[in-house]
């Protein structure tokens, strides 16, 4: 089995740390509708709830298929190594794959064996019997994996930041990434980029230039990338359900902390994807807030997520819970403070003369309808009664959109743009 440059020490401390966070999981959780449910029933990651991990890597996977696809944009895929200075081991011989020290490593090689354990890159500062040894992880030495997915990370940057790439319209570039470690433990990237199809010669003689072979690669005819891409996604996931089936690639994700993939900020944020539980795909709910057809809003102290609304009403609001009250917490004293919130004061529908209002902390507040919730005759007057100069851009263009789809008024859809594109338009169409 590959060990990926792990000592014995690292692959214990790994399978520690893994051990920890499953009981973790699964012991503590919190109480909804007086039931107990634990921390591993709705946590997904490559350890927890594994099945949903994966299911919803390949679902972002394949929505972004799809939206280069309605794009028409061409892939690409780019592998990228680092240079020998960071490779600790290397190949005996093109014919012979056996892993032997490589004399431009850049790092240090020290290697102590204490108490049955090895220690790389490091020296004993202290040794007791019996006891934890102090060691010396130099800062000099920066060769590690983990500094050396960084330092791939600063060299993808290069390529994002070069002409080429930049001349290409935020819209119309999308990635997805992967790291992997090579057999002595150095990862390496690979990349699947969607582009036009003009830009496509151009991107490869970028990317030739800035890192020519062998430490950059290209492919330019994948049939299916998407397969090709889950290729390298699934073969980083272990059946974490027993220790036997636990490999050394997952012990050196965990170990040196390093995250498997990434993806271009194509779509809306994963956090308000995952509280609509599947309701929409990724690339349609992105299209629906741009569109200004799902609204979102956030608490301003905390930036979490308090609200998502349609125009049929609301898909999402925090569910009050209450946290397990466990009979024997031993604090220690003055830890902490115990806080207390006011409770916030019922809202209560009321009804006078015919106008509805709510009564809400102590006072009347009349209710005002949302565009979607008008009528065409209600509609039609507000949207006349809108000021260009004062009311927002995008509440004017998505009101006016409406009133297209409704009939109510003649026109070209618009998207939510600027108060000077959007003025052009207009005078065009005649409106001023």
């Amino acid at each position: 089995m590959k060990n990926y440059g792990l000592t014995t020490y690292q692959r214990d401390a790994a399978l520690a740390k893994l051990h920890k966070n499953i009981e973790y999981m699964n012991s503590n959780g919190i109480t909804m509708d007086a039931k107990f449910v634990p921390y591993a029933d709705f946590v997904q990651n490559s350890y927890n709830n594994a099945d949903r991990y994966i299911a919803e890597i390949q679902h972002r996977a394949w929505n972004m298929f799809d939206y280069a696809r309605e794009n028409d944009l061409v892939n690409l895929m780019f592998t990228l190594t680092l240079p020998s200075k960071w490779h600790p081991m290397k190949r005996k011989s093109k014919k012979d794959e056996t892993l032997i020290f490589n004399p431009k490593f850049g790092g240090r090689k020290y290697i102590t064996k204490i108490n049955g354990y090895k220690f790389m890159n490091c020296t004993v500062i202290q040794h007791i019997p019996f006891v934890e040894p102090i060691l010396d992880f130099s800062p000099m030495d920066r060769y590690t994996p983990r500094n050396a997915s960084k330092e791939l990370s600063k060299m993808l940057k290069k390529f994002f930041d070069d002409r080429a790439y930049k001349s290409i319209d935020k819209d119309l570039r999308c990635y997805f990434r992967v790291t992997e470690p090579h057999q002595d433990g150095t990862p390496h990237v690979h990349m699947s980029l969607f582009i036009p199809k003009d830009k496509k010669e151009r991107i490869v003689k970028a990317f030739k230039r800035l890192y020519p072979e062998p430490m950059g690669k290209v492919e330019t005819n994948i049939r299916k990338p998407v397969h090709y891409l889950m290729k390298y996604v699934l073969k980083t996931f272990d059946d974490l359900r027993e220790d036997k089936n636990i490999t050394n690639l997952t012990l050196w994700y965990l170990y040196h902390g390093i995250s498997r993939f990434y993806t271009s900020r194509t779509f809306i944020n994963l956090d308000i994807y995952r509280k609509l539980h599947g309701m929409y795909e990724l690339k349609d709910l992105t299209e629906k807030y741009r569109k200004d057809e799902v609204q979102i809003y956030f608490y301003k102290d905390t930036n979490k997520i308090c609200l998502i609304e349609n125009e049929f009403g609301t898909l999402y609001t925090p569910k009050p819970i209450n946290l397990e009250d466990k009979e024997e917490i031993t604090y220690y004293e003055g830890a902490f403070e115990p806080i207390y919130k006011e409770q916030k004061p019922k809202i209560i529908d009321v009804e006078i003369d015919d106008e509805k209002y709510i009564y809400y902390n102590k006072e009347f507040r009349k209710i005002t309808k949302k565009p979607y919730q008008m009528n065409l005759l209600e509609l039609w007057e507000y949207f006349q009664n809108l000021d260009i100069e004062t009311v927002d851009t995008r509440h004017y263009i998505y009101t006016r959109n409406l009133c297209i789809e409704r009939g109510l008024i003649e026109g070209e859809w618009l998207k939510p743009t600027s108060l000077h594109d959007m003025m052009e338009e207009f005078e065009v169409e005649g409106v001023f």
